[in-house]
């Protein structure tokens, strides 16, 4: 996911996606095409041939089971992340929710530019820092305990609508992605998601949605504290991030504290995941690729050339929304 354009859509209030079932994806999987929702071309060729290739035992370049890794990226690669991110309209409903318990937040910020729809004041700030964009996902759930963060989630995903198609964004997936995904999980891939989202947020829906279990995800790690009560233990969100941060560079250290292994698949959607497709030309067999966002009728149009061009100038294999995706998003 690109951090940089995380608050300037925030002020339209979003959200995502169309819904892949689980049973859908195993009939589709189990067809004579294993990915019968792409077309034919040089992403479902690139696929297809690296898949053949690695699990071959009798080919040099043959990816033994324990090495078989693929991460993806979320934001763009996985979920829509337009007009904004989920994670990001859920933080901006947590924090207009508590200027309501306390009305002397809206004088400060970063509440104050939320309660003003001040969003030229968060397009001023630093990425990362104590004052950084990221920081407000701090503010937003401070003091909530792991299970009432969660809870919370679900709640978001499963009943607010993204406006343009009426469906919560738990079903917003692209099912071309999510079919990739169970293909690889089909030859022994370990799967891993890999974004700049928090990862506690990603893990309250991911296996509902794409059908990843929670110990796959690698994510933006806010830091809890254990606390032992008399009636029971729990772990309490705090005001600080597990560092670094799980976006750009962060993203092949996170992989390889996570791992420990050099991922052969790598697959992300925009110049943030940059670090991790290179990384992952570390192993001697490997396949990048991005998803390009190059269909404005049935998704959106955005970063398409300059995406392009980096896949270009890097050797990755571009993946075309118009172009190789039957289908955006599942019926």
């Amino acid at each position: 996911m690109k951090p940089n354009r995380l608050f300037t859509a925030i002020a339209t209030i979003l959200i995502i996606c169309s819904g892949c079932t689980h049973s859908s994806v195993k009939n589709n999987i189990a067809s004579s095409d294993p990915l019968n929702l792409w077309n034919e071309g040089p992403a479902k060729t690139s696929i297809l041939t690296f898949i053949k290739t690695v699990t071959d035992e009798n080919n040099p370049d043959f990816i033994p089971v324990q090495a078989r890794v693929a991460v993806f990226d979320m934001d763009g690669t996985i979920l829509l992340e337009k007009p904004s991110f989920a994670l990001f309209d859920f933080v901006a409903g947590k924090i207009l929710e508590q200027i309501a318990r306390q009305p002397a937040l809206k004088h400060q910020q970063p509440y104050k530019a939320f309660y003003d729809q001040d969003w030229a004041y968060l397009d001023t700030l630093h990425l990362y820092g104590d004052d950084g964009l990221y920081s407000i996902l701090l503010y937003a759930a401070e003091g909530y305990t792991d299970d009432q963060y969660r809870k919370a989630v679900l709640e978001y995903c499963s009943t607010v609508k993204d406006k343009r198609y009426n469906k919560p964004f738990i079903q917003l997936v692209y099912a071309p992605v999510v079919q990739l995904i169970q293909y690889l999980q089909g030859h022994q891939f370990e799967v891993y998601i890999v974004s700049g989202s928090d990862s506690q947020f990603i893990r309250a829906f991911c296996e509902e949605a794409i059908h990843i279990p929670d110990q796959n995800v690698i994510g933006t790690t806010v830091l809890t504290r254990w606390v032992e009560t008399g009636t029971g233990s729990y772990f309490v969100r705090q005001h600080k991030f597990v560092e670094p941060i799980n976006d750009e560079g962060g993203k092949p250290v996170n992989i390889l504290n996570k791992i420990g292994k050099v991922p052969v698949l790598a697959v992300g959607n925009s110049p943030g995941d940059y670090h991790m497709l290179q990384y992952s030309k570390n192993a001697p067999h490997s396949l990048q690729m991005i998803v390009n966002h190059d269909d404005p009728v049935r998704e959106y149009d955005y970063d398409a050339a300059k995406m392009k061009k980096l896949c270009q100038a890097n050797g990755w294999q571009i993946i075309s929304m118009k172009n190789d995706f039957k289908v955006i998003f599942n019926k």
